[in-house]
Order: C-alpha cells, then structure tokens, then sequence
C-alpha cells in the first residue's frame, strides 16, 4: 500500500472504491473500501497512541504495526522499521461513513458487512405484516392449518442487482423446507405450534443478507381454547370452550 505522502491521486483512505486504483492506498479490499496507507512516524518510532504523519489523511494517525497486531516481526520472522505502522481513524476524531468505534474504544473499525444486500419482506393471507434490514427477526401469530404467502426484495448498496432468493421454513418438529425465488408460501400444520421462515439474498459477488420470521401457532375462529381460554389468534369465549 503507497502512503499518501508519494504524491498519487485517489479517495482517502475507508472511502468506497470499485478497483485498486480508485485509492490513494492503491489497495480496494474486499468490502469494497480503500485499504489504510502504509506511514512513517516523524521520531526515531512511533508511540502507542500513534502519531500525525504526512503520509495519513487529516485526522488519521500513524500507529505502529504491533499497536495493532501484535509483534509482526516475530509472527513473520523478519525485521520491521520502528517508526512505520498503518493510518488509523482515531475514535475521538469521529469515524468515517462504514466505519464505528471498535471495543476498545480507541480506533475505528471498518463495518465488514456494508457492502452486504438489504433484504425486505412482505407477508399476506392468514398473517399480514412487513420486515426489512439484514439481521432482523420478527415474532408474527399465525392461524393453524392456513397458508402465509411470504414475498422479499433486497437492495445493494452497491448498486448491484439482486436475484438470488431461497428460503428455508423449519418447524418445531425440526422438518425443514428449501424454496428459491422471490416468493414462497407456508403453513403451521396441525400440532405444531410454531415455525420459521429464514430469508437469505445473494449478490453477484456472493455478499448475503439475513433475515427471520418466526410465527406463533394460534387457534382461529370455532376451535377449542387452549389452558384457561388461552392460545385463540382473537380472544376466547366467556365460557373459555371456543376462539371467537
């Protein structure tokens, strides 16, 4: 990776890129953000908490490699010059966009999972409902015995278009069912009394996106209540026998 302070053109170091040369780092990784410049410290080494290098975007410090990842010259069996390390956003200057303060509380990491497509999820028949954003769960009460159309779309932040849908629906009986496309249907068959629709969409670079539905068996209208009027998908009646 070139340091800033040879002169080459490109977007700073974390900003979005397509390609290696898009970035002053000459280096666009895999979740398509230019990879941190290579810098000297100004002294004889660089201290701890790093240092302002010309080499470093405004705000960024030049911290030395074993600040970062432990002794490199012991893991790689080689010498390291001292004062050399990598540019670094300082958690106190502010992160930059995909980027949040890590554990530490001291630099700013990169969000590895960006770049990843946005999946959304509409669902319509015994249950109507929506959900949207990677990682999300929703608990949705379904009737017993009647069919749940789910349908998805996703986005890339990328740009990319997205056209890999498959579901899994598991219930508690541990069965499972796999269907591809934009839309799949589902049903509690009678005794179970729960299930779930897992979503995953895919790029064309593979970057997946995760999301959940869990429904909650429940008893429609005429069927017996459960323990003590319990378990109807509306209410029980007064004599606590049957879901209204």
């Amino acid at each position: 990776m070139a340091p800033f302070g040879d002169g080459r053109s490109g977007a700073d170091d974390g900003s979005e890129c397509d390609v290696n040369d898009d970035c002053k780092s000459k280096v666009c990784n895999l979740m398509k953000l230019c990879a941190h410049s290579q810098c000297d410290c100004p002294g004889d080494s660089c201290t701890e908490g790093g240092e302002t290098s010309h080499d470093c975007a405004s705000g960024w410090l030049c911290v030395y490699y074993e600040s970062l990842l432990g002794d490199i010259g012991e893991v790689f069996g080689q010498e390291h010059d001292y004062d050399a390390g990598s540019c670094q956003a300082p958690c106190k200057a502010g992160c930059p966009e995909h980027y949040s303060c890590n554990a530490g509380g001291i630099w700013c990491s990169a969000d590895a999972s960006w770049a990843d497509p946005v999946p959304s999820v509409s669902w319509s028949g015994a249950a109507e409902g929506e959900l949207s954003g990677r990682g999300t769960t929703q608990i949705v009460p379904l009737e017993i015995g009647q069919p749940v159309t789910l349908s998805a779309e996703a986005s890339s932040p990328l740009g990319m278009s997205v056209r890999d849908f498959k579901w899994t629906w598991s219930d508690q009986s541990g069965a499972t069912m796999q269907v591809d496309g934009h839309s799949a249907t589902f049903m509690l068959e009678e005794n179970q009394m729960s299930g779930r629709a897992d979503l995953q969409v895919s790029d064309p670079d593979m970057r997946t996106g995760q999301l959940s539905v869990q429904f909650h068996g429940c008893f429609g209208t005429g069927k017996a209540c459960g323990w003590q009027g319990s378990g109807c998908c509306t209410t029980c009646d007064d004599k606590k026998e049957f879901c209204l």
